[in-house]
């Protein structure tokens, strides 16, 4: 049999959901053809591929398209972004023409596009964020990696100084900024929990959650929409609803070790039998497939 033939179009990075998806397909049998900056459908030989997959990549230039009009296989474009992307979304969505729109998080703003929204989540980049080393022989209690922007993270600064203040003396603390791939992957599994605090007012399904628990770690994570559908609080990662439960939960799961190691274990393979990039892969392939 042939082998299956998929478009992607994006301005990839190494660190962009879209380069793991695209590792996905090709991980589960897929030729994938990528597009970085233009693409001129009046040159693509359209009947061999099942379908294009737009996706956003805000940290470079949006890929270019000339003769969209002439693609007759499905058109998917696939949303990471919420209310502070939305403008360029939807531009993007006119110069696309997707007859299905992805959305990682936000579905709220599912109104604002013309084609049928499907939910379509980040995942486990099992490749890179997948770390089994057992909590009590991690060196590090507490790790938050994450912008400190105070136009959107006023509440997660708040509870940054907050760790700090309280557990500098007796846990050994990793704040980060800017740190990416392995490095990003060596921090988290070096680490017993994982904190993760959504904006101020855009709360949404980040990556954080599927790297840190990934990487087999306790997530400790406030409450953002769609989360409930794909993990459950107390099994799979610990919720938290103010800064004084946060530092609650801190302190009673750094001293009770073996019940954090059941969570993040619990976690870790739920992830693994469920959301990778490989299983959302095979979901759009479906979805492709199915019309």
């Amino acid at each position: 049999m042939e082998q299956r033939k998929l478009l992607m179009c994006y301005g990839k990075t190494s660190f962009t959901p879209g380069r793991y998806l695209e590792d996905a397909f090709r991980n589960i049998g897929l030729k994938v053809d990528v597009y970085t900056s233009l693409i001129d459908f009046s040159k693509i030989a359209l009947e061999e591929y099942m379908a294009v997959l737009f996706v956003e990549s805000p940290s470079v230039p949006s890929v270019r398209v000339k003769q969209i009009n002439l693609v007759n296989i499905p058109r998917v474009f696939w949303i990471h972004h919420g209310e502070n992307r939305l403008t360029t979304n939807k531009a993007l969505a006119q110069r696309y023409q997707p007859d299905l729109i992805l959305m990682a998080h936000s579905l709220h703003l599912a109104d604002h596009f013309a084609a049928p929204v499907k939910f379509f989540p980040f995942a486990m980049a099992k490749d890179l964020f997948n770390d089994v080393t057992p909590l009590q022989n991690r060196p590090v209690d507490i790790t938050s990696v994450g912008t400190l922007d105070p136009v959107l993270y006023q509440k997660r600064i708040r509870a940054v100084k907050k760790i700090k203040e309280t557990f500098h003396e007796a846990y050994r603390l990793s704040f980060h900024k800017r740190v990416f791939l392995h490095d990003l992957a060596k921090t988290y599994g070096q680490s017993k929990l994982v904190i993760n605090h959504a904006a101020d007012t855009i709360k949404s399904l980040n990556m954080r959650i599927f790297e840190g628990i990934g990487c087999g770690s306790l997530m400790l994570t406030d409450k953002v929409p769609k989360l409930d559908t794909l993990l459950e609080d107390g099994k799979h990662f610990v919720l938290f609803d103010s800064h004084q439960d946060l530092l609650e939960k801190i302190e009673y799961y750094l001293t009770h070790v073996d019940e954090a190691q059941i969570i993040a274990s619990s976690g870790y393979q739920h992830l693994l039998k469920y959301h990778t990039y490989e299983h959302r892969a095979k979901m759009l392939l479906n979805w492709i497939e199915t019309g």
